[in-house]
C-alpha cells in the first residue's frame, strides 16, 4: 500500500511517499515462551535474554509454574512495542481476559499463563527486565531485551 503524507517543516510543505506492508498485527506470530520462576521456587526468567526484530509480530507466552506470583516488567520494552493484545488463562487453559492498549508489565499468578501479542517498533537494548515483587529481583529475577 502506498500513500502520500504532507509534512510541514519550518513553514514549508514537503510531500513524501510512505509505504506500508499491510497490518503488521495480523502476521503469523513468532511464539516465544518464558518461564517465570520454577516449580521449586527459584527466582529467574528462563530464558533471561530476549531478542526481537522490529516489524515482526510476537506472542510472548508467560508461564508461571511457581508457587508464587511473578511479573514480566521492562519499561524499555514497553516503550518500544505496539501491543496488539494480552490474554490471560486459567490453569485449565480457559481464556479469562483479553486486554488491549499500552502495557507496562504483566503479573501472572501461580499456575497461570498469559500471552502478550506485540510488534516491536523501535530498536534498543534494555537491561531492565525484572520481577518487581519484593525480593525477587535481588534473588536473581532479572534479564535483558534487545530489539533490532
Amino acid at each position: 500500500m502506498k500513500f502520500w503524507i504532507t509534512l510541514l517543516v519550518a513553514g514549508i510543505t514537503l510531500p513524501f511517499q510512505a509505504h506500508s506492508e499491510g497490518d503488521l498485527t495480523r502476521q503469523t506470530p513468532i511464539v516465544v515462551e518464558v518461564e517465570l520462576g520454577t516449580t521449586e521456587g527459584e527466582m529467574r526468567f528462563s530464558p533471561s535474554h530476549f531478542e526481537f526484530e522490529t516489524g515482526k509480530l510476537y506472542r510472548l507466552v508467560l508461564i508461571n509454574n511457581s508457587p508464587q506470583p511473578h511479573y514480566f516488567s521492562s519499561n524499555g520494552m514497553a516503550r518500544s512495542v505496539f501491543t496488539r493484545k494480552a490474554q490471560t488463562y486459567a490453569p485449565d487453559g480457559q481464556r479469562t481476559a483479553e486486554i488491549k492498549g499500552h502495557i507496562h508489565e504483566i503479573e501472572v499468578f501461580p499456575g497461570h499463563k498469559a500471552d502478550w501479542w506485540f510488534v516491536p517498533v523501535q530498536t534498543g537494548e534494555f537491561n531492565d527486565l525484572t520481577c518487581p515483587v519484593a525480593g525477587h529481583q535481588e534473588a536473581g529475577m532479572t534479564g535483558s531485551i534487545r530489539i533490532y
